[in-house]
């Protein structure tokens, strides 16, 4: 009887010794990142309007604050160039990735209400734009960045209202990153240890210049 009393004793105080540092680290992330990440936003020239997710935030050059949660898409425009768009895109970090990885996929759904879990990527924008030739149309070129910010944020509104779940959610996001994003989707063998890493390498600035497609991070 004793024997068994101690027993429950120890697994009661092991349930309760792996709640407290779930609680701990998840809560750290609220205190210690933050539910916005600034993120600087420079173009050459710079004096561009700098709109996040269709909303005019400021000029370039400008540390713009990003809320964690969400995916966004940058549009920077300025009159007489061609306007350039850039996608932000959540991520988590090396060992949460390991995990998902490795088929557990789990990862996403910890400090899901305020985004504190998650990295934005690319740490950096800087772009080049273009002046406008004679009959040039002022039209963006970064259509793939659109589609896929909002086929993202059209993810995240289907987890919100409980249409898919959790897994569900990360298998299509999975999907939607290597579709468009593969260079934020690491190998197994870059995930292993704690390292956090949302690509790969340790270079998070996106420099766009005459390509068509505006990707973060390449």
């Amino acid at each position: 009887m004793n024997n068994c009393t101690a027993c429950t004793r120890a697994t009661s105080a092991r349930l309760l010794s792996l709640t407290l540092v779930f609680l701990l680290t998840t809560g750290c992330a609220s205190i210690l990142k933050g539910t916005t990440q600034a993120i600087p936003v420079n173009s050459d020239p710079d004096g561009a309007d700098i709109l996040v997710d269709g909303n005019l935030v400021g000029t370039t050059p400008s540390d713009v604050e990003f809320k964690r949660k969400r995916d966004h898409l940058v549009v920077i425009e300025k009159k007489n160039y061609q306007s350039k768009s850039v996608a932000v895109v959540k991520d988590v970090g090396g060992a949460v990735w390991g995990n998902i990885l490795a088929g557990g996929l789990i990862g996403w759904g910890v400090d899901a209400a305020t985004g504190a879990q998650y990295n934005l990527t690319p740490k950096t924008i800087h772009v080049r734009l273009e002046p406008l030739g004679e009959g040039s149309s002022v039209a963006d070129s970064g259509q793939d960045s659109s589609i896929a910010i909002k086929k993202l944020n059209d993810l995240d509104q289907m987890l919100d209202d409980k249409q898919i779940s959790d897994e569900e959610y990360t298998r299509a996001r999975i999907a939607l990153l290597k579709e468009y994003f593969p260079d934020m989707v690491p190998d197994t063998d870059e995930v292993d240890g704690d390292v956090e890493t949302t690509n790969g390498s340790d270079t998070n600035e996106t420099d766009t210049d005459d390509s068509n497609t505006e990707t973060p991070d390449q």
